[in-house]
């Protein structure tokens, strides 16, 4: 009788099993995937069934794992349900499987596999691009349409039940680093709104809800502030040369914008956590590494609240990237008469602008003429 009352007021388990086909000898590991760092909890020399059987004490509130076979992820999330059941083909994990147990688990898989078909497509384009079968300007638009359907799709999972696991992870998915959802861009911001008030009510005290109110509540009052930016008057800017900027890059060191001169120059005014954000990187990456080694550089000023954020995603990228901390409240608005954001500006090796990019066709193109 003590054993049975021992048993049943037990420690709550959440349990992932189940079978991994063509994977003899593979080593399959067992993640916690936290918000700060991610935490081996088991591990299985898979046979040839394949079969495994993973368990870790039930969160009370919903936590994210993954199953691992060498840099090939499963991704799954607990919530009530106490056990997951995983098929998978060795030779396809991570792109091909069935999980059954948990709805939340069975969302996650559809956001994954649809994050997978997005950067196949992403990969097609970009090599079209590279290969000269499309111009800057189609591949830029293919790319944001890309990935605005793609925001479309996880949308729907997000306002289906912003209470489930599944709904912070379509939150926080990532292309080429960058999140899919930008927490200062208003129609995104609702999105954060709505997962961050479930979170609120049914899981006050837990350390993501934290996380989704540190970056929706600030990103709101942003977007406030950038609302009043806009009934500010702006004055023209001359275009026979540039006004000096003088910012920190990640590692705190100004760098100013007359350092470059005598390279042509292409000064983008931008925000990482913006919807255009991946694919117009992506776009400029192919141009520097197009024109970089005849005289070509970017200086990029990003007006992000969240320097964490801006400083993991500007540490991948090759050219000068720097951050205005004030925001929408910047003196830069005006002086260089940006009324939205992004915005770019193109500069000769004499340091005249030249352009801006409501005046320009084809970028590649008039970066190849100006070099």
């Amino acid at each position: 009788m003590l054993f049975l009352l021992a048993a049943c007021s037990g420690t709550p388990t959440f349990v992932v099993e189940g079978e991994v086909a063509h994977a003899d000898g593979k080593v399959l590991y067992f993640e916690r995937f936290g918000l700060n760092a991610t935490k081996v909890l088991d591990s299985a020399k898979l046979t040839a069934s394949g079969r495994f059987h993973f368990k870790t004490p039930l969160e009370e509130t919903p936590e994210f794992y993954r199953l691992r076979i060498d840099k090939r992820f499963i991704h799954l999330a607990s919530d009530s349900a106490r056990t997951v059941t995983v098929k998978a083909d060795g030779s396809l994990f991570g792109k091909d499987y069935t999980v059954s147990g948990s709805i939340p688990c069975m969302h996650i898989q559809l956001l994954s596999k649809l994050q997978g078909e997005t950067l196949h497509r992403t990969d097609s384009i970009r090599k079209m691009f590279k290969d000269g079968l499309i111009d800057g300007t189609v591949y830029q638009e293919t790319l944001f349409n890309l990935f605005a359907a793609h925001r479309e799709k996880a949308k729907a999972v997000i306002y289906e039940n912003p209470l489930s696991p599944a709904a912070y992870f379509a939150l926080f998915q990532r292309f080429y680093n960058y999140l899919l959802f930008d927490p200062y861009d208003e129609n995104d911001n609702k999105c954060y709104a709505a997962v961050a008030t479930s979170w609120k009510v049914y899981f006050p005290e837990a350390e993501r809800t934290r996380h989704l109110e540190n970056l929706t509540l600030p990103a709101m009052k942003q977007i406030r502030q950038a609302r009043k930016a806009k009934d500010i008057q702006v004055v023209e800017t001359d275009l026979a040369g540039f006004f000096e900027i003088n910012l920190p890059t990640i590692t705190q060191k100004r760098v100013t914008l007359s350092s470059l001169r005598g390279q042509v120059i292409l000064l983008d005014f931008t925000a990482y956590q913006s919807e255009f954000a991946p694919s117009r990187n992506l776009y400029f990456r192919e141009l520097y590494d197009s024109f970089s080694d005849r005289g070509f550089a970017i200086y990029q000023v990003s007006f992000d609240q969240d320097e964490h954020f801006w400083k993991t995603s500007a540490s991948n990228l090759p050219w000068t990237c720097v951050r205005e901390a004030e925001g929408a409240r910047s003196a830069l608005f005006s002086t260089y008469n940006i009324t939205q954001l992004p915005t770019y500006f193109l500069i000769d090796r004499e340091g005249s602008l030249v352009a801006r990019d409501a005046q320009v066709k084809d970028l590649y193109k008039e970066i190849n003429a100006l070099l």
